[in-house]
């Protein structure tokens, strides 16, 4: 007495009071063997290009919106009235290093800043070959610029209008 499973089964024939089992192949599948490796030869290029390019436009994003924060704190520094321009360079230099951005330039307009000055300018500048996670083979020689201009804190006094 033989019974033919249905469902997940199907194609196994067991004979009931029986222990042994037999399999059988309704048909042959075509050998794969190396496939997977050519499959893997194929992708896995372009899986790392896209993840390491990936990795690199996120850390030249995260230079990019820090150094214009820096520039900012460091124009704060000097709007108010007695800043010294080592004061918002130092800051700027400061927040870049929390990144660990080493190699940039921060400039301030005008370079000594009196009772007359009206507004102040900190620019950043930053070569991202140098501070590139991977080889810089996506950016090239690309410098980030940042600057910020605030009008400085001094007060003449109310001004009649025209």
């Amino acid at each position: 007495m033989t019974a033919t499973l249905i469902g997940r089964n199907k194609g196994i024939v067991m004979k009931l009071g029986c222990k042994k089992r037999t399999k059988r192949r309704l048909g042959t599948m075509p050998s794969r063997h190396g496939a997977t490796i050519v499959e893997f030869a194929l992708v896995a290029p372009i899986f790392f290009i896209l993840l390491f390019g990936g990795i690199e436009f996120a850390t030249l994003s995260t230079i990019r919106a820090t150094s214009h924060n820096a520039a900012y704190e460091g124009a704060r520094k000097l709007v108010i009235p007695g800043a010294d321009v080592t004061v918002g360079i130092a800051e700027a230099e400061r927040i870049m290093s929390i990144i660990g951005v080493d190699p940039l330039a921060v400039t301030v307009t005008p370079n000594v800043i009196t009772n007359n000055t009206r507004e102040v300018t900190v620019s950043i500048s930053i070569p991202y070959k140098d501070n590139a996670v991977f080889v810089p083979m996506f950016t090239g020689g690309l410098t980030i610029v940042s600057s910020t201009t605030l009008a400085t804190e001094r007060y003449d006094g109310i001004v009649a209008g025209p």
